[in-house]
């Protein structure tokens, strides 16, 4: 039997290895409406992440782009929905049936090694992303999301670091567009 020390340090592990979950805020700036958007069973799903120069210049961009690329795919996955990440709107495959365009206006990279290391001296991991759902090949918008994500570098290793913040918008996401797409 576990002694009270041991059950202690049990506890603190689990909850150490649990973490805290992000926060996001949404705001629909043009609302989707179940059936606007193309059919989602079979759709392939199509990301491209951009920014402002300044945004793109930080030395976090690649790291940052990394996440986006593998939540999404990862969002799309569970939802059994065909997923492809491009760099920019022209690489976008023809056979395509919605796009997400996300546009970062601010954002903060903290990685789960560095809040692990350095704890609150990490600072906060934060991010403020507008989505827009495009209907392709016609590319007609169909809605469009503000996605705000923050946590707070005195939660400490518990707080959501960006690849918890990235994921949560990614689930997001794909239920936004799995949600709004009509049933034939």
């Amino acid at each position: 039997m576990l002694n009270l020390f041991n059950r202690s340090l049990l506890i603190a592990g689990v909850l150490l290895l649990a973490g805290c979950a992000a926060t996001v805020s949404q705001t629909a700036t043009s609302p989707a409406s179940p059936g606007a958007a193309p059919q989602a069973a079979g759709a392939t799903l199509v990301a491209v992440v951009g920014g402002s120069p300044a945004m793109q210049a930080s030395s976090d961009w690649s790291s940052f782009l990394a996440e986006w690329q593998e939540s999404l795919a990862t969002s799309a996955e569970s939802a059994r929905m065909p997923f492809v990440f491009v760099k920019d709107e022209a690489s976008i495959p023809s056979r395509s049936s919605i796009l997400v365009r996300l546009t970062v206006n601010d954002f903060r990279y903290v990685s789960t090694n560095r809040r692990y290391m350095l704890g609150v001296i990490a600072g906060n991991a934060y991010m403020d992303v507008d989505a827009q759902y495009i209907e392709l090949p016609a590319n007609k918008p169909f809605g469009s999301k503000k996605f705000n994500t923050s946590s707070s570098a005195w939660e400490g290793i518990f707080s959501a670091v960006t690849p918890k913040q990235v994921r949560a918008v990614s689930d997001l996401i794909v239920k936004d567009v799995a949600s709004t797409a009509p049933a034939k």
